[in-house]
């Protein structure tokens, strides 16, 4: 991970921060020249594992899914919608004009902000994710 694609905010997995919850999201609150801040912690930006966009990150991240299309993978929020396959998203506006495919999770919250000049608003408090849904 290279530092200039953080901000405080963006939530990851860190390899080696405890390994009795090797799967549980941590919040960036401070960044420096050379490390990040995890939960009180410094560590290496290298450390930080990115956590890919799936249908629940989407849910936490205040998306809802489109109920009328079955089986969709269409989802929407106030800003923009977008659809979901195996690459992460694809974002487009109302026009359907494509914003720009993004993968990762801190990526998504990064584009939102650029966006839209606010921060998406997540629900990560103690969700622990399958270790499918890491990169």
């Amino acid at each position: 991970m290279k530092l200039p694609a953080l901000r405080i905010g963006n939530f990851f997995k860190v390899q080696s921060f405890h390994a009795d919850d090797e799967n549980h999201i941590r919040q960036v609150t401070e960044i420096s020249k050379k490390q990040v801040q995890v939960d009180g912690k410094w560590v290496s930006p290298d450390q930080l594992i990115s956590i890919n966009i799936t249908k629940q990150v989407l849910l936490n991240s205040g998306f809802t899914q489109f109920g009328w299309i079955t089986d969709s993978s269409v989802f929407e929020c106030d800003h923009f919608k977008c659809s979901l396959g195996e690459d992460g998203v694809n974002l487009f506006d109302d026009n359907l004009n494509n914003l720009k495919p993004v993968k990762y999770l801190h990526e998504l919250q990064n584009l939102y902000f650029d966006l839209t000049g606010e921060e998406l608003q997540t629900n990560y408090g103690d969700i622990h994710l399958p270790e499918k849904e890491m990169a």
